[in-house]
Protein backbone atom coordinates (compact mmCIF):
# COMPACT_ATOMS: atom_id res chain seq x y z
CA UNK A 1 0.00 0.00 0.00
CA UNK A 2 1.40 3.38 -1.04
CA UNK A 3 1.76 6.21 1.45
CA UNK A 4 -0.70 9.03 0.80
CA UNK A 5 0.62 12.36 -0.48
CA UNK A 6 -1.17 15.65 -1.14
CA UNK A 7 -2.98 15.68 -4.48
CA UNK A 8 -1.51 17.87 -7.19
CA UNK A 9 -1.41 18.28 -10.95
CA UNK A 10 1.78 19.29 -12.77
CA UNK A 11 1.10 22.44 -14.79
CA UNK A 12 4.57 22.95 -16.24
CA UNK A 13 8.16 21.75 -15.97
CA UNK A 14 10.86 24.29 -16.74
CA UNK A 15 14.33 25.32 -15.53
CA UNK A 16 14.57 22.22 -13.32
CA UNK A 17 11.36 22.86 -11.37
CA UNK A 18 7.72 21.82 -11.56
CA UNK A 19 4.78 24.17 -11.21
CA UNK A 20 2.02 22.26 -9.46
CA UNK A 21 -1.61 22.94 -8.75
CA UNK A 22 -2.32 21.50 -5.28
CA UNK A 23 -5.73 20.65 -3.87
CA UNK A 24 -6.68 21.99 -0.44
CA UNK A 25 -5.25 19.85 2.34
CA UNK A 26 -4.60 19.92 6.08
CA UNK A 27 -1.37 19.66 8.06
CA UNK A 28 -0.65 18.59 11.62
CA UNK A 29 2.13 21.05 12.41
CA UNK A 30 4.57 21.12 15.30
CA UNK A 31 6.66 24.20 16.00
CA UNK A 32 9.98 23.59 17.71
CA UNK A 33 11.63 26.69 19.07
CA UNK A 34 15.28 27.50 19.66
CA UNK A 35 16.50 25.08 16.98
CA UNK A 36 18.65 26.38 14.15
CA UNK A 37 19.48 22.96 12.73
CA UNK A 38 16.82 21.58 10.40
CA UNK A 39 17.59 17.92 11.14
CA UNK A 40 17.60 18.35 14.93
CA UNK A 41 14.35 20.32 14.80
CA UNK A 42 12.81 17.71 12.55
CA UNK A 43 13.82 14.90 14.88
CA UNK A 44 12.35 16.69 17.91
CA UNK A 45 9.07 17.48 16.14
CA UNK A 46 8.79 14.09 14.45
CA UNK A 47 8.50 12.35 17.82
CA UNK A 48 5.62 14.62 18.86
CA UNK A 49 3.88 14.24 15.49
CA UNK A 50 4.34 10.47 15.51
CA UNK A 51 2.79 10.38 18.98
CA UNK A 52 -0.16 12.38 17.59
CA UNK A 53 -0.80 9.94 14.73
CA UNK A 54 -0.28 6.99 17.10
CA UNK A 55 -3.30 8.08 19.15
CA UNK A 56 -2.19 11.01 21.34
CA UNK A 57 -5.23 12.93 20.17
CA UNK A 58 -8.89 13.30 20.95
CA UNK A 59 -10.49 10.71 20.44
CA UNK A 60 -7.33 8.54 20.77
CA UNK A 61 -7.49 7.50 17.11
CA UNK A 62 -4.60 6.13 15.06
CA UNK A 63 -3.94 8.10 11.87
CA UNK A 64 -2.15 6.71 8.80
CA UNK A 65 1.38 7.97 8.09
CA UNK A 66 1.56 10.26 5.08
CA UNK A 67 4.31 11.85 3.04
CA UNK A 68 6.10 14.22 2.84
CA UNK A 69 7.30 15.46 6.20
CA UNK A 70 7.68 19.21 5.67
CA UNK A 71 9.92 21.69 7.46
CA UNK A 72 9.55 25.45 7.24
CA UNK A 73 11.80 28.00 8.94
CA UNK A 74 9.98 30.12 11.50
CA UNK A 75 11.12 33.26 13.36
CA UNK A 76 11.87 31.16 16.46
CA UNK A 77 12.95 27.79 14.97
CA UNK A 78 11.20 25.39 12.60
CA UNK A 79 7.67 24.22 11.85
CA UNK A 80 7.52 20.52 10.99
CA UNK A 81 4.35 18.99 9.60
CA UNK A 82 2.61 15.81 8.49
CA UNK A 83 -0.17 15.82 5.91
CA UNK A 84 -3.55 14.79 7.35
CA UNK A 85 -5.05 11.92 5.28
CA UNK A 86 -7.84 12.95 2.90
CA UNK A 87 -10.27 10.53 4.57
CA UNK A 88 -10.78 13.13 7.33
CA UNK A 89 -13.24 15.94 6.75
CA UNK A 90 -11.98 19.11 8.50
CA UNK A 91 -14.44 18.73 11.38
CA UNK A 92 -13.39 15.07 11.86
CA UNK A 93 -9.61 15.58 12.14
CA UNK A 94 -8.47 14.27 15.54
CA UNK A 95 -7.54 17.11 17.89
CA UNK A 96 -3.88 17.06 19.02
CA UNK A 97 -3.33 16.72 22.77
CA UNK A 98 0.22 18.13 22.74
CA UNK A 99 0.13 21.93 22.91
CA UNK A 100 2.90 22.37 20.30
CA UNK A 101 0.82 20.68 17.57
CA UNK A 102 -1.77 22.65 15.61
CA UNK A 103 -3.94 21.85 12.60
CA UNK A 104 -3.37 24.10 9.60
CA UNK A 105 -5.41 24.34 6.41
CA UNK A 106 -3.38 24.71 3.22
CA UNK A 107 -5.55 26.46 0.64
CA UNK A 108 -5.55 25.11 -2.90
CA UNK A 109 -3.03 26.88 -5.10
CA UNK A 110 0.04 26.85 -7.28
CA UNK A 111 3.41 25.80 -5.88
CA UNK A 112 6.85 25.55 -7.42
CA UNK A 113 8.89 22.48 -6.48
CA UNK A 114 12.51 21.56 -7.05
CA UNK A 115 13.14 17.84 -6.58
CA UNK A 116 16.49 16.37 -5.57
CA UNK A 117 18.02 13.19 -4.16
CA UNK A 118 20.40 12.69 -1.28
CA UNK A 119 20.65 14.11 2.20
CA UNK A 120 18.81 17.10 3.60
CA UNK A 121 20.28 19.57 6.04
CA UNK A 122 20.58 23.33 6.48
CA UNK A 123 23.26 23.71 3.81
CA UNK A 124 21.33 21.67 1.23
CA UNK A 125 18.12 23.51 2.12
CA UNK A 126 19.80 26.87 1.55
CA UNK A 127 21.43 25.80 -1.73
CA UNK A 128 18.28 24.19 -3.15
CA UNK A 129 16.15 27.15 -2.03
CA UNK A 130 18.43 29.51 -3.95
CA UNK A 131 18.15 27.28 -7.04
CA UNK A 132 14.35 27.32 -6.73
CA UNK A 133 14.26 31.11 -6.42
CA UNK A 134 16.60 31.50 -9.42
CA UNK A 135 14.29 29.32 -11.54
CA UNK A 136 11.26 31.34 -10.42
CA UNK A 137 13.03 34.53 -11.45
CA UNK A 138 13.72 33.07 -14.91
CA UNK A 139 10.03 32.17 -15.19
CA UNK A 140 9.02 35.63 -13.91
CA UNK A 141 7.04 34.08 -11.04
CA UNK A 142 6.72 35.59 -7.59
CA UNK A 143 7.10 33.37 -4.51
CA UNK A 144 4.53 33.83 -1.74
CA UNK A 145 5.49 32.94 1.81
CA UNK A 146 8.28 30.74 3.08
CA UNK A 147 10.09 27.93 1.28
CA UNK A 148 9.52 24.47 2.75
CA UNK A 149 11.68 21.39 2.72
CA UNK A 150 9.77 18.19 1.92
CA UNK A 151 11.15 14.75 2.76
CA UNK A 152 9.36 11.75 1.27
CA UNK A 153 11.39 8.77 2.51
CA UNK A 154 12.25 7.22 5.88
CA UNK A 155 15.75 8.01 7.18
CA UNK A 156 16.99 4.45 6.51
CA UNK A 157 16.47 4.92 2.75
CA UNK A 158 19.87 5.14 1.01
CA UNK A 159 20.53 8.80 0.06
CA UNK A 160 20.69 8.17 -3.72
CA UNK A 161 17.15 6.72 -3.56
CA UNK A 162 15.58 9.49 -1.49
CA UNK A 163 13.04 11.95 -2.85
CA UNK A 164 13.37 15.41 -1.36
CA UNK A 165 12.05 18.77 -2.48
CA UNK A 166 12.00 22.44 -1.71
CA UNK A 167 8.73 24.12 -2.55
CA UNK A 168 7.01 27.46 -2.26
CA UNK A 169 3.60 28.86 -3.15
CA UNK A 170 3.71 31.18 -6.16
CA UNK A 171 1.47 33.90 -7.44
CA UNK A 172 -0.59 32.32 -10.22
CA UNK A 173 0.63 33.34 -13.67
CA UNK A 174 -2.01 34.95 -15.85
Amino acid sequence: MAIEKPEYRVLQSAHGIELRDYAEHWLAECEVKDFEDLRNASSQAFNRLFSYISGNNEPGQKIAMTSPVQQTKSPTGWKVSFVVPREFKPEQIPVPLHSSITLQKVAAGTFAALRYRGVWNNEVFTTRSQELLKALKLLKLEPIGEISSAVYNPPFTPPPLRRNEVLVRVKKAI
